[in-house]
Order: C-alpha cells, then sequence, then structure tokens
C-alpha cells in the first residue's frame, strides 16, 4: 500500500528533511530562530553592561563622606587608591561577563558569572566599611558639635553599579530565571536593615537631644522655651524621617511587581538628587550637607534611606524593566503594575508632603516663641505648597484605580504633581529664613554648612521630584496602555456585530466542481450470483450538481412522505442451496 501525495504523511519522513536542507531556507530555519531570539536578551545585557560601567564611574568622582572624594580637599591618598583599585575590579568584572555571551564561549557562563561577583566582592566591603565607620563616629560624636562623615552620593551610585556589574546576565525568561533566588533574598535583607538602622538612628538622635536639654535646664536657671523647642524639635524632625525610611523600606519586603517598580523609580530618583545636588552651586542651600547623607533627624532621611534603595533598585531594575518593556502581549497586566507603583509612589509623597507642613509649623512656632528670624507669611506660603502636594497626591492614588476618571485628566493631574513638587525645592530654597550673619564665620566647612536658620527642604526633596516625574511617566503609560486596550475592545465588538446572531462563522471546506459528481453519487457495487443481481445492488439515486450545490452532504433516502414509514431491516444475503 502506498502513501500519495495528497493524504498527510503520518511519522518522521527522513527523505523530505533532507532533501530541503540545501533549498537553503527551510532547513536554516530553526537555527535562526534561537539566534534571532536572543537578539533581545543579549542587548538588554548590554544595556546593563553600560549602565553599571557609567555609575561606577559617576560614582569614583562623587563623594563618598565629608572627609573622603576627589572633590574634598584634603582626602586620605590610600583611601583614595583602594576605592580606584576596587572600582578597577569591578570594571574588569563586566569585560568577563560580557565575553562569555559570545556564541563561541558559552559553556563558560556558570564560572564567568562566579569571576564577576567575585570581582565585586571588594567593593561591597568597602562600602560596607563606609557605613561602619560612620556608624562608629556617630556613636562616639553623639552629643557633641562633631559632624560624622556620613554616606555620600559616590557610595550610592557606586554600589548600585557593583550590584549591576556582580549579578548574572539574564539568558531566558526574566521572571523566571531561578538563578536571581539569592538577590531577591539579598533586597529584603537590605529593606530589614534599612528599617532596622532608621529606627535605632531615630532612637539615638532623640536620646542625645533629650539628654542635652535636660542637662541644659539642670545647669542654666531651669527647664524654659528654649529645652522645650529642643526637644519638640528633635520628635518632630525624627518622627517624620523614620516614617519616610518606613514607607519606602516596605517595598523592599515585598514581591509585588509593583512595589520593585516604585523601588527602581525611587532609587533611580535617589542617585539623580544626589547628582544634581552635588554638582549645582545652590545644593548647600537645598541641604546643609551638601548631599551627603547623615543619620542626624534635622537632616531628613539619612543614609539608611539613599543607600538601601539605591542597592535595591540595582538588584531589581534588570528583571523588571525588561519584563515590561519586552512583554507587550498583556497590556492589562503592564497596566495594572504601573497603577500600583504610581500609588505607592504618590502614598511617599503624601506621607513626606504632611510631615514637611508639621515640621513647618513647628519651625514657625519655635521661631516665634524664641524670636529666631521668620516670616509668618513665607512660613505660610511654604506649609501651603507642602500641605497642596499632599491633598493632590491622596486625590491621585485615590482615584488612580477609578476606571471611570478620564486617562488625561489623570495624567494633568500628574504633571501638576511634578510641578509642585519641584516648586517646593524652589520655593523652599528662596523662602527660607536666614541668619543676616553667619554663625561662626570661621569655623566654617568648605564642603558643608549654610546660613538657614531651619533646614526643611533637603535632598529627600529633590528624590521626590525625580519620583513625582516617574509618576508622570507612569501614568502616560498607563493611559497608552488603556487606549490601546478599549481600541482593541472596539473593534472586537464590531466584528462581533458584523456576524448575524444566530450564524457561525463559515469554516473553510472543501468545494466540488460543479461538473463532477459527489462519492455519494457513484453507484454501489453490483454482487452477481449466477447472472442476476439482487434488488438492494440497484444505483443509488444521484445527487444534482447544480449551482445550489455548495459542498458535499451525506447521502440519505427519501423520507419525505411520511416519518412513520417503516424502515426494513438489514438482511443478510444467501445464494439459493440449488445452485450449488
Amino acid at each position: 500500500m502506498s502513501q500519495s501525495s495528497d493524504d498527510a504523511p503520518t511519522g518522521p519522513i527522513r527523505g523530505q528533511a533532507q532533501q530541503s536542507a540545501p533549498d537553503g531556507a527551510p532547513g536554516q530555519a530553526p537555527a535562526a530562530a534561537p539566534r534571532a531570539a536572543g537578539e533581545p536578551t543579549r542587548r538588554r545585557n548590554i544595556v546593563s553592561d553600560l549602565t553599571a560601567a557609567a555609575l561606577l564611574v559617576i560614582g569614583l568622582v562623587l563623594p563618598w563622606n565629608l572627609y573622603s572624594g576627589l572633590a574634598i580637599p584634603g582626602s586620605n591618598k590610600a583611601l583614595l587608591a583602594v576605592l580606584f583599585a576596587v572600582t578597577l575590579l569591578s570594571l574588569i568584572s563586566i569585560g568577563v561577563a560580557g565575553s562569555w555571551r559570545l556564541p563561541s564561549a558559552r559553556l563558560a557562563a556558570a564560572a564567568a558569572n562566579r569571576i564577576r561577583l567575585w570581582l565585586n566582592v571588594p567593593y561591597l566591603l568597602l562600602v560596607l566599611a563606609f557605613v561602619g565607620f560612620d556608624a562608629l563616629e556617630t556613636v562616639r560624636f553623639g552629643g557633641t558639635v562633631t559632624v560624622p562623615g556620613g554616606v555620600g552620593p559616590g557610595a550610592w551610585l557606586g554600589i548600585a553599579g557593583s550590584l549591576l556589574s556582580s549579578q548574572p546576565a539574564i539568558t531566558g525568561a526574566a521572571a523566571g530565571d531561578e538563578r536571581f533566588g539569592g538577590w531577591l533574598r539579598s533586597a529584603r535583607i537590605i529593606g530589614y536593615a534599612s528599617m532596622l538602622l532608621a529606627v535605632l538612628s531615630f532612637g539615638f538622635n532623640l536620646y542625645w537631644r533629650v539628654k542635652y536639654a535636660l542637662t541644659e535646664a539642670g545647669g542654666s536657671s531651669g527647664f524654659g522655651k528654649q529645652n522645650i523647642a529642643v526637644i519638640a524639635t528633635a520628635v518632630v524632625y525624627g518622627v517624620v524621617a523614620l516614617v519616610a525610611v518606613l514607607v519606602a523600606s516596605r517595598w523592599l519586603l515585598r514581591g509585588t511587581t509593583a512595589s520593585r517598580l516604585a523601588t527602581v523609580a525611587l532609587g533611580a530618583s535617589a542617585l539623580a538628587a544626589g547628582i544634581i545636588v552635588w554638582s549645582l552651586p545652590v545644593g548647600r542651600d537645598i541641604d546643609a550637607f551638601h548631599g551627603i547623607a547623615q543619620n542626624t533627624s534635622t537632616a531628613g532621611v539619612g543614609f539608611e534611606g539613599y543607600l538601601a534603595w539605591a542597592a535595591a533598585a540595582a538588584i531589581f531594575a534588570p528583571r523588571i524593566l525588561f519584563a515590561l518593556f519586552g512583554d507587550r502581549s498583556r497590556s492589562t497586566t503592564q497596566e495594572n503594575a504601573w497603577r500600583a507603583a504610581a500609588r505607592n509612589g504618590l502614598l511617599l509623597i503624601a506621607v513626606w508632603c504632611l510631615g514637611s507642613t508639621v515640621m513647618r509649623v513647628t519651625d514657625l512656632v519655635v521661631g516665634v516663641t524664641l524670636n529666631y528670624p521668620y516670616s509668618r507669611y513665607d512660613s505660610m506660603v511654604l506649609a501651603a505648597f507642602d500641605l497642596g502636594t499632599a491633598v493632590l497626591a491622596i486625590w491621585l492614588r485615590v482615584n488612580l484605580v477609578n476606571d471611570t476618571v478620564s486617562a488625561r485628566l489623570i495624567s494633568s493631574l500628574c504633571g501638576l504633581v511634578a510641578t509642585l513638587s519641584i516648586s517646593r525645592v524652589v520655593v523652599g530654597v528662596a523662602l527660607a529664613p536666614r541668619f543676616e550673619e553667619m554663625p561662626n564665620p570661621a569655623a566654617q566647612n568648605p564642603v558643608y554648612g549654610n546660613n538657614l536658620a531651619q533646614q526643611i527642604t533637603s535632598t529627600f526633596d529633590v528624590a521626590l521630584c525625580g519620583l513625582a516625574l516617574c509618576i508622570l511617566a507612569a501614568a502616560v503609560i498607563t493611559g497608552h496602555l488603556t487606549g490601546r486596550r478599549l481600541r482593541w475592545q472596539k473593534r472586537r465588538a464590531a466584528r462581533k456585530r458584523a456576524v448575524p446572531a444566530g450564524a457561525q462563522p463559515a469554516a473553510a471546506t472543501t468545494r466540488i466542481p460543479a461538473g463532477a459528481q459527489p462519492p455519494s453519487a457513484a453507484p454501489t457495487t453490483r454482487v452477481r450470483v449466477g447472472g442476476a443481481s439482487t434488488p438492494s445492488a440497484a444505483a443509488t439515486t444521484r445527487i444534482p450538481t447544480g449551482p445550489a450545490t455548495q459542498s458535499p452532504r451525506i447521502f440519505r433516502g427519501d423520507d419525505s412522505g411520511t416519518r412513520q414509514m417503516p424502515v426494513p431491516k438489514p438482511k443478510i444475503f444467501r445464494p439459493p442451496q440449488d445452485l450449488q
């Protein structure tokens, strides 16, 4: 029995595969498909490596604390040499990671991942050493006028670049790569550590402030207005800074896409804020420590916030961003992720702006009580900006999940939030109360210090400006996805209306030419026994093949007379016995 060309082939047919290979396209398609599918992944890995290299180089030229850095006078040269060495090792790890991605060296992927991790260990240890040194100085100089070194923006960018360059490259689906399980657990550890450090920092500074107020009260005429002002300021400033760190660091503990996306936005905003505040001449007015994070309550949010957010953003960014921008088929899932991330950012903005309002009211009361330089009008204007931004952020957070609100209105109000956030920084510097003369001008440090009577506007406000711009981008993306989904639903509804209610979509059928006979109209095989034919061997009725016949039908007997016509039972034909 042979197989005709019209029949579907069953089983492996090796002959056809061998014949089609020399033709070119059919034989080369399976090999070309994986290569084409791997091109986007390779480009994403290259983007990640270039970003890591840029962060490491920029972190090299920014200050690491108040006393160390290329732009800090009198920096320790030995420490700078160590910084150059660990930066060079991290840059070498990027080169090692990029070499194995060539098709000829893919077998060395596992070894390259281990090498790139170990080459970045010295850099991570150097960052931890700076954090430990600042913690020791904080305890040592607590309650005195000596300022601890802090942790500068160079360390923030450096740890972000080091963590980016030490992670294994993405070789498959970003969401399903099990090699990143340990990195996600390390992000949770960083989140817990930042929250713990924030609580300890708040308690430590509050202890020293209260002790100073009580000690001054015991050595002078008594407990007075100045002592109450010191305690009240320490409590209010410390609580606001602590709540901000707890709200943002809680995102690191969650495993949702929205929380990780919000962490990436906040970490990137913090890095940009550190660069801006240090580079601009007005940076010393925005932040008394010139963008170098301190763990004092009057400095807003300390290193336990900025450093943790930058590190977690570097861990989350390669997988989250590539998964969202690389998958264009699930618009609803992306829309929900962007909206939830924007709601998280709006919550942080609202919390900080409400806290800033409370701090400004506290400063106004303290200024009136102690006869410090103040202006009721300026203070009320600053408080109005903070309160208006907080109210608008709360309204957007509530209505961002409401589908009845216009997407254009949401995008416009998100732009207004970004505008108010930037305006808060501008008016916070322009209208802040200042001393007429610098206190102790001979003791001014060339790196930090200003003449503001109260320092409320800080680097964190600049970081919130970047976060507000990210929320605006999320609103625009969400509106685009919503519009695309609605257009798709309208096209689908239009296609349904075009088909009648009772009709079914026409399936592809085999058409029979008008001049040909359908298979069911062929005559049956005649059984001849002794030259006579049986009645059952008559030819079947032919089906007309006119223009009305569009598809083959199963032939059935004529039952138009009545449906009660008796149907004869089938009989077995037996030849007569006498013919034998």
